[in-house]
């Protein structure tokens, strides 16, 4: 049965968390840091909430991740490392300067198209 005093949808919060390193117990600093923001910030958690996170932090805490090198590595195997384009890449993504570090080690030349 839906509650008729309900006035307010689905609301999403960014938390802030602590860096995440290889082998960080990501449940207990997620479930600390959410109920620390609820306490500070005023919200209450409730039942059927739902908790996410990002696929970035999970590998991190795995040490499951690429370096610089191996992506060097990787593109210089794959396409040969002589003139490589890369086309629309997404900017908004914090990670395209690592993943542009790599490719630029494993090129001679880059053909960068932006949009």
């Amino acid at each position: 049965m839906e509650n008729s005093n309900r006035r307010v949808g689905t609301v999403s919060r960014g938390i802030r968390c602590p860096i995440i390193r290889e082998g960080d117990n990501l449940a207990k600093i997620v479930a600390d840091s959410v109920i620390e923001a609820a306490e500070c910030e005023g919200f209450e958690l409730r039942d059927r909430d739902v908790i996410s996170v990002t696929e970035s932090i999970v590998a991190r805490s795995q040490g499951n991740y690429a370096s610089v090198n191996d992506i060097a590595t990787d593109v210089k195997n794959k396409l040969g490392g002589e003139t490589i384009g890369v086309i629309f890449p997404i900017l908004s993504r914090n990670r395209f300067a690592i993943c542009l570090r790599g490719i630029a080690m494993a090129a001679k030349k880059i053909i960068l198209m932006l949009s």
